[in-house]
């Protein structure tokens, strides 16, 4: 990392830095600083850049703005690698099991929803643009998963995570019909036109290391790289997910979570059809069969086998999880 040609860039010294997760935070005589490799395109950038701005101006203070370099740009190319700059947000990460984190980061997610409707990327941005894609997206997991079934059966030499993929496939992929056919009997279509009218945006990866607690208790959000133009209800469905997944997906607590949303963003019958389908996809299995068969991560086979478990574990709660969420509708 050209950490000394980025200092240059942007006018500030370093005296030490060191790791934290994707990142390296430097400190330095503006303060502690957080510089980060990033593969987002330019373009792409500058949208995320203008969607934290517009936040900003409308009062959403609280999120990590990129700092503008000499370059007058949000980000400096450095031997044709990118980085974006910025300044550390103390404070640490959102506990899911801290009551009060949880309500926090609820309130400051609908805040951020409320007050960035309207955003309109910049001129020269990459307009990411997520309205109207589920049901393609929902058929296409399910053809992955048929067309693997196929795959996995005719292998005459099995191995474990093979036939343990065997043996719950099937449920897996009823699971995901009944979801389609959820988000089907929804007026998703038409909501997602009034949704592009309008400039709804979604953070789209809400989850604890992104949801930062100040010293005051005060909630800040980072890492935008996810953001675009799509149903706020997306990240409230997975922040459910995320946040119930450690009370066996408690559904007085989900409530709990949707009544505090509703206090400042109001959630409506629509928006609670629109969940239950993304609660039944089973999304955790089709990701891990897919890093699995498709080789995208390194994991050894044991992580990939309690990986797997937990998501069976999570099968086990969420069905019993949606009959409930649906007698809401």
């Amino acid at each position: 990392m050209q950490l000394e040609a980025i200092a240059t860039e942007y006018d500030f010294k370093i005296t030490s830095y060191r790791p934290l997760r994707a990142v390296h935070i430097a400190e330095t005589n503006r303060g502690p600083i957080v510089i980060k490799e990033t593969d987002r395109d330019p373009d792409k950038l500058l949208y995320i850049h203008g969607m934290k701005e517009y936040l900003y101006e409308k009062g959403f203070r609280n999120l990590d703005r990129y700092l503008i370099g000499q370059n007058g740009l949000p980000f400096t190319v450095q031997d044709n690698r990118i980085f974006v700059v910025e300044k550390v947000i103390e404070g640490r990460e959102c506990s899911f099991t801290n009551p009060f984190d949880r309500e926090g980061a609820v309130l400051a997610l609908a805040e951020l929803h409320k007050k960035g409707k309207g955003y309109e990327a910049p001129t020269g941005a990459y307009k990411r643009e997520n309205y109207g894609r589920w049901d393609s997206t929902y058929l296409k997991k399910i053809d992955y998963m048929v067309t693997l079934k196929e795959t996995v059966s005719s292998k005459k030499k099995k191995d474990f995570f093979d036939k343990i993929f065997l043996e719950d496939v099937d449920f897996m992929i009823n699971m995901a019909w009944q979801a389609y056919d959820t988000l089907k009997s929804s007026n998703y279509q038409s909501i997602c036109k009034r949704a592009k009218k309008e400039k709804w945006i979604c953070h789209h990866d809400y989850t604890y290391h992104n949801i930062i607690i100040g010293k005051n208790n005060e909630v800040s959000i980072i890492d935008f790289d996810y953001s675009c133009h799509e149903l706020p209800v997306y990240d409230v469905a997975n922040y459910i997910l995320k946040a119930l997944k450690r009370f066996s997906f408690d559904i007085d607590m989900a409530l709990r979570i949707l009544n505090v949303y509703d206090a400042i963003n109001t959630i409506n019958k629509e928006d609670l059809l629109l969940m239950q389908a993304i609660f039944e996809f089973p999304q955790r299995f089709w990701r891990i069969a897919e890093r699995y068969y498709e080789k995208k991560t390194d994991w050894t086979d044991e992580t990939f086998v309690s990986k797997y478990e937990d998501a069976y574990i999570f099968r086990e709660y969420i069905t019993g999880f949606t009959r409930s969420f649906r007698k809401l509708i």
